[in-house]
């Protein structure tokens, strides 16, 4: 088979040669002979893809004699252009192995010339060529590819390109979501641009999904918006698309007369322009037309047809179809050995398309894309050590900076020690600072030091058996590696917050703050926790405003929610609440979680008491929040009240001065 493709391909080319010597019967060849050599090819470009619908036999001549200018001036500029527009070309005439001999060579000059846009389409197009052959996951591959050439060069058009193609593999794959979430994105930028033929394929593409979803309204009035843009662009093969696409439906809506009469429209079309793929799949759905109305002689005349051409072509993805379809004539003609065969050369089509696509990702993916991958996860690697190291220095600095604060108050302590009167005073401190301190460093010495370790040695598994991991295990050690970055960063949040407090930073500055703003902030901020355990975060704050530091609100409101989330079971409710009396501000939280021990409420707020507890979803923490909460709460001249029942919930409630005089 493969041999004989390519006798046909190399006797095109000859007979395309011919042609080539013979283009001054060509008014525009003739008439451009005169002109610059650089611009008479450039003009033959041109007039190759502008005519690749219209006049596809016309397109491939302006094409070879523009390569053949090219070979004769050594004039490169556009060789990968113009073999990607004949691969495009030959595509759409069924000739898929030309097709793909055409974008290799694209691919190959432009790599040598480091032409970005070209490599863009050549991958893209290479992907459309393993779409055609039913190989859905190799062909995203390839244009997945070419997205990210496009993107990072900004070529929007070439972006909108390849997302209506990502779009189109998606459709076929039935992943509607996906798929009409790429054609909005491409139609948009399409028309932003000013890209009107190319808008009117994304409508189109849109207008299928619809009906697919089921929505034939949405569906039929975006075909006639298409067809609108279709005539004024006068996109031809966009016409014989929307004819198609209204026949689905009407197919669906059993209009059967109204839909063969589409069909025939868009196939005429098709046949007209050399549009070999649309072609066959008119063929296969006049096929299913007329088995539906039971006129089985008929339907099989079509699918006959469209089988015949599919493995001329290689259209495996209609070959499918047409085996499927025959299958179910048969049977409708009683006629179960002709069925049973043509299900078995189904399952053989399937099959080898299943063995294609293995190989396939097998081959010539670890040769083409593995590198790439690596060069990516080498780059996550190469910051997630970067971070690693960062965040060791920084515990040192965080240490460091401990021990020497605890010195100098053990010094200015001592100090006061001389003294018989502040004797008492300065033991009890000191006994509270040295309290501090332990807790402090048995928080570096025991958190800190687990997630750093974690850290450093989930990533020396990966530098030292990188090749050896799949890509499962790598990406679940590089997420282990990142959430116990996040634990670490939380941590030495933690513990610069409570040193500004204790060291005496933290100044109050008393501001009008709009309450429910504030809480509004706090609630979306924290909102993805508790929706990953079903929990509703419910606001009772009203308009109140209130004159106190707005930065302590935030942060022990902020505090009070995350505990609450974090000991609230799956499906609980956590309310936030605000009430005054002539002397008091009240914010309260209040959960239906699992409550809290009596005999521990009096030590939820000090440092050298507090241990870190599992939450229901075996959260962890610092252990500083609530002490933390406390103690801003407390420079501020107010308190914080507990009510707890074990297994009924907790309520934490804010109580802030009016008058701080």
């Amino acid at each position: 088979m493969k041999l004989f493709r390519s006798l046909i391909y190399f006797s095109f080319v000859f007979l395309t040669s011919l042609i080539s010597a013979q283009n001054s019967a060509d008014s525009l060849i003739s008439s451009i002979s005169n002109f610059e050599d650089s611009l008479q090819i450039k003009m033959l470009k041109e007039a190759c893809w502008e005519n690749r619908s219209k006049d596809p036999e016309k397109a491939i001549l302006y094409g070879v004699t523009a390569i053949n200018k090219m070979k004769e001036t050594s004039i490169d500029k556009y060789y990968a252009e113009a073999y990607n527009y004949l691969g495009v070309i030959f595509g759409n005439l069924g000739k898929l192995d030309s097709a793909y001999y055409h974008y290799k060579i694209a691919i190959q000059k432009a790599t040598e010339k480091g032409d970005s846009i070209q490599i863009g389409y050549s991958l893209n197009n290479i992907g459309d060529y393993y779409y055609k052959n039913a190989l859905f996951s190799t062909a995203l591959e390839y244009i997945f590819r070419s997205y990210e050439v496009f993107e990072k060069i900004g070529d929007e058009d070439g972006m909108a390109y390849t997302l209506n193609d990502i779009g189109e593999i998606y459709l076929k794959q039935e992943d509607y979501h996906k798929a009409l979430e790429k054609f909005l994105k491409s139609g948009e930028i399409r028309y932003r641009i000013k890209d009107y033929r190319g808008y009117a394929k994304s409508l189109l593409n849109q207008a299928a999904t619809y009906e697919k979803q089921g929505k034939d309204i949405i569906a039929l009035n975006t075909y006639a918006i298409a067809r609108e843009f279709n005539e004024q662009t006068n996109y031809v093969k966009g016409k014989s698309w929307a004819l198609a696409g209204i026949s689905d439906i009407y197919f669906k809506q059993m209009r059967l007369d109204k839909a063969l009469e589409m069909r025939n429209e868009a196939l005429e079309i098709d046949i007209e322009i050399g549009n070999k793929y649309g072609e066959i799949i008119n063929y296969n759905q006049i096929g299913a037309l007329y088995l539906k109305k039971g006129q089985y002689k008929e339907a099989e005349k079509y699918l006959n047809k469209a089988l015949s051409e599919g493995e001329l072509t290689g259209h495996m993805d209609q070959m499918l179809i047409s085996y499927d379809l025959l299958k179910q004539v048969a049977m409708r003609s009683n006629n179960y050995a002709t069925a049973y065969t043509y299900l078995e050369n189904y399952t053989s089509i399937k099959d080898r398309v299943f063995s294609q696509e293995s190989s396939n990702k097998i081959a010539d993916l670890q040769m083409a894309f593995v590198t790439e991958r690596k060069d990516r996860e080498w780059d996550i690697l190469k910051k997630d050590i970067e971070i690693e190291q960062n965040l060791n220095r920084f515990l040192i600095i965080i240490s460091v900076l401990i021990l020497g604060f605890v010195l100098l108050y053990i010094s200015k302590f001592r100090s006061e020690r001389k003294s018989n009167k502040k004797l008492n005073k300065a033991n009890q401190q000191l006994n509270e600072l040295n309290a501090q301190k332990d807790k402090l460093l048995s928080i570096i010495g025991h958190d800190l030091k687990n997630s750093a370790c974690v850290i450093q040695n989930y990533l020396e598994l990966l530098v030292a058996d990188f090749e050896l991991l799949n890509e499962k295990e790598r990406t679940e050690y590089l997420k282990t590696a990142f959430n116990s970055s996040q634990l670490l960063t939380n941590l030495l949040l933690d513990i610069l917050e409570w040193g500004s407090v204790t060291r005496g930073l933290f100044n109050v500055n008393l501001v009008d703050v709009k309450l429910h703003d504030s809480i509004s902030t706090i609630i979306e901020t924290l909102n993805p926790l508790a929706v990953n355990k079903k929990i509703s975060l419910i606001s009772n704050i009203g308009d109140s405003i209130i004159k106190t530091d707005k930065d302590m609100v935030n942060t022990v409101v902020r505090n009070l929610v995350s505990n609450a989330i974090k000991f609230t079971k799956h499906g609980g409710k956590i309310y936030l609440d605000y009430s005054e009396d002539q002397l008091y501000h009240y914010i309260s939280t209040k959960d239906n979680g699992i409550g809290i021990d009596p005999e521990k409420i009096e030590d939820l707020f000090r440092i050298d008491k507090v241990t870190t507890t599992i939450g229901t979803a075996n959260e962890t923490g610092t252990g500083l929040g609530l002490p933390m909460a406390y103690e801003f709460v407390k420079k501020c001249n107010g308190e914080i009240l507990v009510n707890s029942k074990i297994g009924e919930g907790s309520e934490f409630i804010v109580k802030l001065p009016k008058n701080y005089n």
